[in-house]
């Protein structure tokens, strides 16, 4: 990197969700070192699900970070080697027991250049109906239902709705809607 001098890592910390490392990094123009960290995280699927009667799916579950119940749209981690699409499907049909169709992808985004790599991509899903039971991770307790999306936003313009990420994936939407 031009003006930087990256070192390698090393391993401080490795658990299911996360790997971080840490390693020294020189700025060339100041002639500082110090260690940096990096968080490597898998990559992310976050699903804009839309009902037939055009409204969007939302979720409701506790986050441990805020330590409260958040509201989402649909998402997760997508597997190694899983192209994002069907990750996104997967997870709205897990979480939720929704399946639809036109599924496609409409955006990404680094949730945090800085400190990781990995991408958060916004899957799209159309006619979205319940065929089954949710089917929920050990940890996890989703409720979910559906808002006009006139509600949504007024969920976000009055502060309800306020995970980065959420927001990120509505945006992604609000303009593939408009082309």
């Amino acid at each position: 990197m031009p003006g930087w001098e990256v070192f390698s890592r090393k391993v401080v910390l490795d658990t299911p969700v996360v790997t971080i490392q840490a390693g020294p990094v020189r700025c060339v123009r100041s002639g500082k070192q110090k260690d940096f960290y990096f968080f490597d995280f898998p990559e992310w699927v976050n699903i804009v699900a839309l009902t037939p009667e055009r409204e969007i799916i939302l979720i409701r579950q506790f986050r441990y970070g805020s330590n409260r119940i958040e509201i989402e749209i649909p998402g997760g981690m997508v597997n190694d080697h899983e192209d994002p699409v069907a990750a996104g499907c997967r997870e709205l049909l897990e979480e939720t027991g929704y399946a639809g169709k036109n599924a496609r992808h409409i955006g990404r985004v680094c949730p945090n250049p800085a400190l990781q790599r990995n991408y958060c991509h916004t899957i799209f899903v159309e006619e979205a109906v319940k065929v089954q039971e949710p089917c929920f991770d050990d940890m996890e307790d989703i409720s979910w239902y559906s808002l006009p999306e006139k509600d949504v936003m007024q969920l976000i313009a009055n502060g309800e709705i306020n995970h980065g990420l959420v927001l990120n994936a509505l945006m992604f939407y609000q303009g593939f809607r408009h082309h």
